[in-house]
């Protein structure tokens, strides 16, 4: 039962104005609430209380990479279950909807390029992948990444956003 009772029942309320999805973003720490914008333009780093947002593996190679110099490595390497494994969901329906989910074949990514012309090959990690869990294709990746950096004589830089082994 309501308090009040509108005497004239002519007032129509006004239409919701929708915000797109990913306009604005509210920090966790000091209730901000920033444009999407301007923490990216920001490194993802609240400008009020300096909070570091978790930061996207695609930000990461955008952030240290320079323009135009990636080039990714070991691309054609995907999960597979040769081991029929079973929890709540089938092992490749788990993979499939992290796929699906993050546009991403696995929860790592390498790259080689240059940093202020250096080369340099870079292993990231997507959190955002099963909890960038570990299976093979992750020690596969980072093992090769390896390699490829011994042969070629490069640095290599691993950014770990892990939250365990599958």
């Amino acid at each position: 039962m309501a308090w009040f009772k509108r005497k004239d029942e002519k007032i129509k309320e006004r239409d919701k104005k929708s915000i797109p999805d990913g306009l604005w973003e509210k920090c966790p720490s000091c209730n901000e609430i920033l444009y999407r914008q301007e923490l990216e333009k920001n490194h993802s780093v609240c400008r009020h209380c300096e909070h570091h947002f978790r930061v996207s593996s695609r930000l990461y190679f955008d952030i240290l990479l320079d323009n135009g110099s990636s080039t990714e490595l070991f691309a054609g390497i995907e999960s597979s279950d040769p081991l029929k494994f079973k929890a709540k969901k089938k092992y490749k329906d788990q993979i499939k909807i992290a796929q699906e989910k993050t546009n991403h074949k696995d929860a790592i990514k390498c790259y080689t390029g240059s940093i202020h012309d250096q080369g340099a090959v870079l292993a990231i990690m997507n959190f955002g992948f099963i909890g960038g869990s570990m299976g093979s294709v992750v020690g596969e990746k980072v093992s090769r990444s390896i390699e490829y950096a011994r042969e070629h004589k490069l640095p290599l830089i691993i950014v770990c956003a892990s939250g365990g082994a599958r």
